[in-house]
C-alpha cells in the first residue's frame, strides 16, 4: 500500500488541522501521516477512534514508515482512547472538561520525557444544534488554550456526515485544512472572538481586511518576481559583453 501524505513541515502552521474528508482512503492517509510526524518528533500520539480504524491505522503506520504499533502502544509513545472515553463524561460532552483532559494529558507526555502530544479524534455523528454550538466553542478555544503548549490537533470531519453548512463553522475555528491530501493554510479562519460571534458587522469588516492583506501579498510576490526577472536579465546581458569581449580578444 502507498501513502501519499499531507505534509506538516512546521509545527506552529499545523498545530490545529481540520479535516473535511469524503473517503476513508482519504482518512486513513492524512491520520497517518499526522501521527507519522509526531512520533518522528518524539511526541506522544494519541489516536481517538474505534478498535478497527486503530487496527487499519496499525497496518497504514507499518507499511509506510515501518512502526511497530504494538511496540509504540507497550511505550507510551502511540495512546489509544475511543471517542466516549475522549469527549464524554456520562455521556454528555462537555467541552471544558475535554480542554482539561487536553492540558492534562500534554503536561503528563512532557513529564514522561516526550516532547509534546499530537491528537486526533473524528465526529462520528451529526450534533443537534446546541450540542453542536458546544462542539464550535470547543474548536474556537483549542486556538487560544494551547497556543503556547506543544499540543497539535488533526480533527476528522466526515462530509457524509457533517453538513455543508457545519462543514463551514469547521473552516472558521482551524487555522490550517487539508483538502484532499494537500495540506493548505485556512484563508476562512477567524479567532476564536469573531468565530463565537454573530456580528455580521464584525464579520464583514475581517472579511474585507483579509481581502486587502491578500492583495498587498500578491503584489509584492509580483514586484520580487518582476526584481528578479530584471536582474536575470541584466546579468544576461552582461554575461553576454563579457563572452564578446573575451572573443574580440582571442
Amino acid at each position: 500500500m502507498t501513502f501519499t501524505h499531507a505534509r506538516y513541515d512546521d509545527v506552529h502552521r499545523g498545530r490545529h488541522v481540520c479535516l473535511p474528508f469524503e473517503t476513508e482512503s482519504e482518512k486513513l492517509d492524512a491520520a497517518a501521516a499526522f501521527l507519522i510526524e509526531g512520533l518522528t518528533r518524539g511526541k506522544r500520539c494519541l489516536f481517538i477512534g474505534t478498535p478497527q480504524e486503530m487496527a487499519e491505522l496499525a497496518d497504514a503506520l507499518e507499511a509506510a514508515a515501518g512502526i511497530c504499533v504494538s511496540r509504540a502502544r507497550s511505550r507510551g509513545r502511540l495512546v489509544f482512547a475511543t471517542p466516549e472515553e475522549a469527549y464524554l463524561k456520562d455521556g454528555v460532552f462537555q467541552p471544558q472538561l475535554v480542554l482539561d483532559r487536553i492540558e492534562q494529558n500534554v503536561r503528563e507526555a512532557i513529564a514522561d520525557g516526550f516532547t509534546g502530544l499530537y491528537a486526533t479524534g473524528e465526529l462520528v455523528y451529526e450534533p443537534a444544534d446546541e450540542d453542536w454550538r458546544r462542539v464550535v466553542w470547543y474548536e474556537a478555544q483549542l486556538n487560544e488554550t494551547f497556543a503556547r503548549l506543544p499540543f497539535a490537533a488533526l480533527c476528522r470531519y466526515p462530509r457524509s456526515v457533517v453538513p455543508a453548512r457545519r462543514v463551514q463553522d469547521v473552516l472558521r475555528t482551524h487555522p490550517v485544512a487539508i483538502v484532499r491530501g494537500a495540506s493548505c493554510r485556512n484563508p476562512f479562519y477567524e479567532r476564536n472572538q469573531l468565530a463565537l460571534s454573530d456580528d455580521s458587522q464584525a464579520r464583514l469588516d475581517w472579511q474585507l481586511r483579509q481581502l486587502r492583506v491578500q492583495n498587498r501579498a500578491e503584489q509584492h510576490l509580483e514586484n520580487q518576481t518582476y526584481s528578479a526577472v530584471v536582474a536575470a536579465a541584466e546579468l544576461a546581458t552582461q554575461v553576454a559583453a563579457l563572452r564578446a569581449q573575451l572573443d574580440s580578444t582571442d
